[in-house]
């Protein structure tokens, strides 16, 4: 089996279509096929395989490469809300062998295919403070730990809006690889809003950094907006990414139409945008996400063909060389602080240090959280890059305080924080 990682290089390919939109088209019964589960479509996996099977072979027949499974909201914590937390690998797993026996059923054409293993953002951020990183981790390991099971050939973490989220996904996808003894490759997508950020404030560089810093080799952008409103990110990545990049986009911005949600792109509009962003950006992956049908997909697979036609006669277009400069830097929830600054040195704030301030440290031990914020905005102002945290001395709980801390002084002081900790390695360079 080839590495994906490695057939991206060499070759643009397909990722399918929403999974949603088509099971919006299908005549299913909120009792019967979803189990009294509405809105759980991972429950489809048990109860209607046959479903889920139709849609991805669907795809495959329109030109898809590459299959999402049917886990978007497939962690133990979205689960638990509909009352299928101890079913999780289960669901996974079954997901995925449903991708892979779609596959299955083409595999006499010789075309390499693949399956990956899909864990979006679900419905509590940890930078919002609605779930415990401890717990999201634990909860996106057990979930990647089914999809294993079930023989997937990479995990994509897509949909990202919260880059906590994100580490906490690609951290619990490793631990649920060594638990298994077998290694995939991880592909990231986060979601940039009309804003320009991701929803918890995150811009492009700042994403770009973290998932760098992580290791993971792909980065790309998918949701939220139509290609039109990516193309500017699409430019920055390209210029800027030093990995694999992928582009899903929406059928264009959402429109409400009658009460529901209607995507206005035709599959020719989203056809010529992912052509624009191959020929002239070097993206490696491309597909469709919200409103994008089988029709889509088609339109997709006839432009590649149509380019690997022109340049090489083969049925996909190799990657445009890029010549990306990636900046090495550190990120805050909000962006990114170059090394390398035009007055030649970094500077890191000391004054959040209990061991250096004693102000500082007066307000940890009266638990004045608002107190040593204000510290920390003071140095942000002053002109510090990057802040130095560090609550340890004696006579107090240096993890509560740093968890305390951290998760105040991220949300409220624009400025990458630097964890002065032995005893906290999941904040560590925040």
């Amino acid at each position: 089996m080839t590495n994906i990682l490695d057939h991206l290089r060499q070759e643009v390919l397909l990722c399918d279509g929403a999974m949603g939109s088509r099971l919006q088209q299908a005549d299913l019964d909120i009792e019967i096929d979803y189990w009294g589960q509405e809105n759980c479509s991972e429950i489809l996996n048990l109860s209607r395989p046959d479903i889920v099977s139709e849609i991805q072979q669907g795809f495959v027949a329109a030109g898809s490469d590459i299959l999402l499974t049917n886990t978007f909201g497939g962690s133990t914590i979205t689960l638990a809300e509909f009352d299928l937390a101890d079913r999780t690998h289960e669901i996974n797993k079954r997901a995925a062998e449903l991708a892979r026996e779609a596959l299955g059923e083409f595999s006499r054409d010789g075309i390499q295919r693949y399956v990956l293993g899909d864990i979006g953002p679900g419905t509590k951020l940890p930078s919002l403070g609605q779930v415990e990183y401890d717990a999201l981790e634990a909860a996106l390991a057990a979930q990647t730990a089914g999809l294993l099971a079930g023989g997937v050939d990479g995990i994509m973490i897509e949909t990202v809006q919260d880059i906590l989220q994100l580490k906490a996904a690609v951290n619990g996808a490793r631990m649920a690889m060594a638990e298994a003894g077998r290694e995939v490759p991880i592909l990231t997508q986060v979601t940039v809003e009309t804003t320009g950020t991701l929803l918890v404030g995150t811009d492009i560089a700042g994403a770009a950094t973290v998932i760098h810093a992580l290791g993971v080799e792909a980065m790309g952008l998918n949701c939220a907006t139509g290609p039109r409103e990516m193309a500017e990110h699409v430019r920055w990545l390209s210029e800027q990414w030093p990995g694999v990049i992928s582009i899903q986009p929406n059928a264009g911005l959402p429109e409400l139409v009658d009460g529901q949600p209607s995507y206005p792109l035709s599959a020719e509009e989203l056809a010529d945008w992912c052509k624009r962003f191959v020929v002239e950006d070097g993206v490696n992956l491309i597909g469709g996400c919200c409103g994008t049908v089988t029709k889509h997909i088609k339109a997709l697979n006839d432009m590649l063909e149509g380019l690997a036609k022109d340049a090489n006669g083969s049925r996909r277009p190799k990657p445009k060389s890029r010549q990306s400069e990636w900046v090495p830097g550190i990120a805050s929830l909000y962006g990114q602080i170059p090394y390398r600054q035009e007055n030649a040195y970094l500077s890191i704030g000391e004054r959040c240090n209990a061991n250096g301030s004693r102000k500082f440290r007066e307000l940890q031990e009266a638990e004045d959280w608002d107190g040593c914020i204000a510290i920390g905005r003071e140095q942000a102002k002053e002109g510090s890059h990057a802040l130095d945290i560090c609550t340890a001395f004696v006579g107090r709980d240096e993890m509560a305080d740093m968890s305390a801390m951290v998760g105040r002084m991220r949300g409220a002081v624009h400025a990458p924080l630097v964890i002065d900790s032995t005893e906290f390695p999941v904040l560590e360079g925040a």
